[in-house]
């Protein structure tokens, strides 16, 4: 998947989208270790340095979000093959992505989250053409679970007690996932 295809910066009535940059990693970071972030992130990087590190292998899937110029968000999409049996593989490839976010928690409240997923969901159906968009949240976040469906994903999956946190507990998470007819519906509606 390549970010390049597409025009930069997106802009939405609020937001301003673009592909990260080593230089964002500083930038973020001032709201990414924070508790109530780092809560519901994948990893707890205990500094700048290991954060940057991290931050740079994954450039090519990850934007960052601006509004009024300060970066208050970054996000994920991360292409993948849909499952597919062996003779329609080629098919498959690159047919779906995993949609993920954080968000500065002084935004919180204020709908950035739905119009930045929003915007992900154009980028991936009427960006790069997919088949089909997953988002995947701790279903104790409901921010996150509120934010799909304000997108217009339906949960999928309730999976129970699925994924062990590093507070030592399992716990359960949500599949939330669309469709590309789903969103040319979505769009149709919405004009």
């Amino acid at each position: 998947m390549s970010f390049e295809r597409l025009d930069w910066p997106l802009l939405t009535a609020r937001l301003t989208l673009r592909p990260a940059r080593a230089s964002d990693a500083a930038e973020i970071w001032g709201w990414q270790q924070l508790p109530e972030v780092i809560q519901w992130t994948p990893r707890q990087l205990a500094s700048l340095e290991a954060f940057t590190d991290h931050w740079v292998k994954h450039l090519d899937r990850t934007l960052v979000v601006a509004q009024g110029g300060r970066l208050i968000g970054s996000a994920k999409v991360s292409v993948q093959n849909a499952w597919s049996q062996e003779e329609v593989v080629t098919q498959a490839a690159g047919a779906e992505a995993e949609i993920g976010w954080a968000l500065d928690p002084s935004i919180h409240g204020q709908g950035y989250g739905t119009e930045l997923a929003v915007s992900l969901l154009a980028i991936c159906f009427d960006g790069l053409g997919l088949h089909r968009v997953v988002g995947i949240c701790f279903a104790d976040n409901a921010a996150s679970a509120r934010v799909m469906e304000k997108a217009g994903m339906r949960r999928e999956a309730h999976f129970r007690a699925d994924s062990l946190h590093r507070d030592g507990r399992w716990y359960d998470t949500y599949c939330y996932a669309m469709l590309a007819s789903e969103w040319a519906q979505q769009r149709a509606s919405d004009s």
